[in-house]
């Protein structure tokens, strides 16, 4: 009996993250499940993803709560439990957020909260209640972006709330690989790719449109994902292309 392989990917709805399920549900024995914000939020770009023989597709809905994150992890684990899944070879923390790109001085405290809450704290929040399902080996792959390198931010870019998130990020999925050694930690830059956030930034800098499509941002992505072993680039910060990104 031909085993199925099993990845969870956040923020699945649109972008870099519609893209991976997509082309994920294209391979054969894989189940992906991917996780939406709210009940309400539309799901028929992927309902009508096609899918190879023997796969699945499961969306499940997850927000989180820093006033009651343990009921929360609750209902997530409920919900998987509900679908039959046991396991996880591969959590994407592909959700994020990328509205607020100012200067340092033009940068509320509410705008770094909102961007430290969604690109920080919630691929924490998914790895720690997911952990127990996740399988040994497995791979931990975080969504982040060059944006958030601290080696390479020289230039007047202004991403202040958005680069601090996801150097927190970047900071966690390094400390995940040091504490843990059956899973596989990458972080992974995607490319500056034709998406809501990617044009978010293009606005902010004045540049008509992100040079990357999704298509080449996923194939990249995949490859990194597929390719990643304890051994290669687990504890790295790479790009979509297989280079390697500066922390």
């Amino acid at each position: 009996m031909t085993s199925s392989t099993t990845y969870l990917i956040t923020g699945a709805n649109r972008g870099i993250g519609l893209g991976l399920t997509a082309a994920l549900l294209l391979r054969a024995n894989t189940t992906v499940i991917a996780t939406i914000r709210t009940l309400t939020t539309s799901t028929s770009d992927l309902t009508t993803l096609p899918i190879a023989p023997n796969s699945r597709l499961v969306i499940i809905p997850f927000t989180l709560s820093l006033s009651s994150p343990s009921a929360v992890s609750e209902s997530l684990l409920s919900t998987l439990a509900e679908n039959k899944i046991t396991k996880i070879d591969t959590l994407i923390l592909n959700a994020g957020l990328g509205s607020s790109f100012f200067p340092t001085l033009q940068t509320t405290l509410a705008s770094l909260l909102e961007h430290f809450e969604s690109n920080t704290l919630l691929p924490i929040a998914f790895f720690q209640t997911l952990y127990p399902l996740l399988s040994t080996p497995s791979k931990l792959i975080l969504i982040s972006s060059s944006l958030g390198s601290i080696k390479d931010m020289e230039g007047a870019t202004p991403t202040l709330a958005y680069g601090v998130s996801k150097a927190g990020a970047n900071y966690f999925v390094r400390k995940v690989h040091f504490e843990h050694a059956g899973v596989v930690a990458l972080a992974v830059h995607p490319g500056w790719v034709k998406t809501a956030n990617g044009q978010n930034f293009a606005d902010s800098i004045g540049v008509a449109e992100p040079p990357m499509t999704l298509e080449q941002s996923v194939n990249g992505v995949l490859a990194q994902i597929d390719g990643a072993t304890k051994e290669t680039t687990s504890g790295s910060f790479v790009s979509f292309d297989g280079s390697t990104v500066e922390w």
